[in-house]
């Protein structure tokens, strides 16, 4: 069953779920709900998996999320627990690192989380926001 939360999404995660496949799952259920059940999805505060690559992805998902959908950004994504103290670049990567510091959407960035400027797109990706 996929997630409808990111909460849920997490859940599945500290369960044994791999980190990539929960949260996809939940982001192709974000984007075929009605924009008015939006702000539930990301609103309830996700548990903490204790590995910091994924709580400062689940931050920056739940602040991306708001910012580029229009919803209010969840308190819980400000926890200074969402946040990297490295720089994080996907592996081999090497030749993209200069597109990457440019493209990183503001809520991955500021995690020093370095991506495309679209990292959570889907094939279920809305044309319009």
């Amino acid at each position: 069953m996929r997630p409808t939360t990111l909460r849920e999404a997490v859940d599945q995660v500290i369960q044994g779920y791999d980190f990539f496949h929960a949260t996809d799952e939940f982001l192709d259920e974000f984007y075929v709900a009605r924009p008015e059940q939006r702000q539930r999805m990301i609103d309830e505060q996700p548990s903490l998996t204790g590995v910091s690559f994924q709580d400062a992805y689940v931050g920056a998902m739940g602040e991306h999320l708001a910012r580029r959908w229009g919803l209010d950004i969840p308190a819980w994504a400000d926890d200074p627990c969402r946040f990297l103290e490295e720089p994080y670049f996907p592996p081999y990567t090497q030749l993209a690192k200069a597109a990457f510091l440019h493209d990183s959407p503001i809520a991955f960035r500021r995690r020093l989380i370095f991506t495309e400027a679209e990292p959570l797109r889907r094939a279920r990706f809305p044309k319009e926001g």
